[in-house]
């Protein structure tokens, strides 16, 4: 074949991969939990007003030497106010001023939670005078929680928003002694209020949207992690993937590259690359590339790499999927909340009632408590192995949605990827394992 043929055979190639690939602008305008967030009970100490100068929280629960910076402020008009506490919001967007880096501060009068609303006065334009911020925001039992806006000073129109409330009077007594006891220990020469007199936080920096194609549909979400208001910070924001229009993002956190063209995920075996990013969080471009190597993908034919889990019996074993090589063995994995939950629990019996000499069935829960996996055993007379699966289990068998089921042939070699208990059900009763 002449070198003329084989070029143009190459750029024909080139051409066709490149054609089959699409793009497509996502529109960012719901914000959502990420799973990580939703777990934390972080709060927002509150202090009580000595006098000045304030005391910044830059080294709270940091063994150091260095000293904290002192600064002072301008309070407002408190006429009428009975006692006098503050707080410190995170704050990304003012994290290279001199005087309290990274925090906007928040004067609060009337914090005793009694019949008198407390009255919140936030440094909006982060100048420490709280006196030219308008009138204070109001916070008592009427109306539980309040969004605090925060706009950068330097940029337009990027704000990072978090959400206060306050621990109920009979919330967990350890817990909040726990709280309590941490910052009463590590707050310097602040007074710090209690944790029934702080408030719980809520951040709300994680923006996402749905992408939907021919074939391909899931929620894309981007985290501000340092709250400035701005989404494509390199390094510092990441990526999340979920299922479509999921109001809760997962922990699979893909780090934004400063590299243009280098943040990329996969996700059912597919490539995508994150073209742009609107620094504010509008809008992200999608490309999907067909002809990328997939590497987070298991492979027909390969062994499975080994695991263990432990069981729901009462012993808690601890199993190596080892255990399961001499025979084809269909690992499910599941929730109680997946589609179809029921559905698959029938099939599930009859495979496990009339197929046992000839398939291992070991089925592994994904976020129920033991205690919850042990009533649902005895309930519904369940006659298989229950076993508890990990994040670093999902991962390892790259799970991005439930249920999830692999088959595998003797010594544990993968058979198929994705098979439902129903099409398992279907092999085995047309003797194809």
């Amino acid at each position: 074949m002449s070198k003329r043929l084989l070029f143009f055979c190459a750029l024909t190639a080139a051409l066709t991969a490149s054609a089959q690939k699409s793009v497509q602008t996502v529109v960012m305008d719901n914000f959502v939990q990420d799973a990580k967030g939703k777990k934390m009970q972080s709060i927002i100490a509150v202090y009580k007003y000595t006098g000045q100068p304030f005391e910044d929280p830059i080294n709270l629960g940091v063994e150091t030497k260095k000293e904290s910076g002192k600064f002072y402020a301008k309070l407002p008009d408190m006429q009428g106010v009975t006692d006098t506490s503050y707080a410190y919001v995170y704050f990304g967007g003012i994290d290279e001023r001199k005087d309290l880096p990274g925090y906007s501060l928040v004067i609060i009068g009337n914090n005793k939670r009694s019949f008198k609303p407390a009255l919140l006065w936030i440094d909006r334009n982060h100048n420490l005078d709280l006196s030219d911020d308008g009138a204070p925001d109001t916070f008592s039992s009427i109306k539980p929680d309040l969004d605090i806006v925060l706009r950068h000073p330097q940029i337009k129109n990027a704000t990072y928003t978090v959400n206060i409330s306050r621990f109920s009077f009979s919330y967990n007594s350890r817990y909040i002694g726990m709280l309590d006891d941490y910052y009463k220990e590590n707050s310097g020469s602040k007074q710090f209020s209690g944790a029934l007199y702080s408030f719980k936080e809520q951040r709300i920096n994680t923006i996402a949207g749905d992408y939907a194609s021919a074939g391909d549909s899931f929620r894309i979400g981007i985290k501000d992690v340092n709250c400035n208001g701005l989404y494509n910070d390199a390094g510092v924001d990441y990526i999340l993937i979920g299922d479509y229009g999921s109001p809760v993002m997962p922990d699979n956190i893909i780090q934004i590259s400063s590299k243009a063209g280098k943040t990329w995920f996969e996700k059912d075996g597919k490539r995508y690359n994150i073209l742009n990013i609107d620094r504010l969080g509008a809008r992200i471009s999608i490309e999907h590339d067909p002809g990328a190597r997939i590497s987070n993908a298991l492979v027909p034919g390969k062994k499975l790499k080994k695991f263990r889990f432990q069981t729901t019996d009462k012993e808690k074993r601890t199993v190596s999927i080892k255990k399961y090589r001499k025979k084809p063995t269909y690992i499910y994995v599941w929730r109680f909340d997946q589609p179809g939950f029921s559905a698959d629990t029938a099939i599930l019996r009859i495979i496990a009632r009339d197929y046992s000499d000839r398939i291992h069935l070991v089925t592994l829960n994904y976020g129920e408590t033991p205690k919850e996996l042990k009533t649902f055993k005895r309930i519904n007379g369940i006659n298989w192995l229950i076993g508890q699966s990990t994040r670093k289990i999902n991962d390892q068998m790259f799970i991005e949605r439930f249920p999830f089921g692999l088959l595998t042939s003797k010594r544990l070699r993968i058979k198929q990827i994705k098979i439902s208990p129903a099409d398992l059900l279907l092999l085995l009763k047309n003797n194809q394992i």
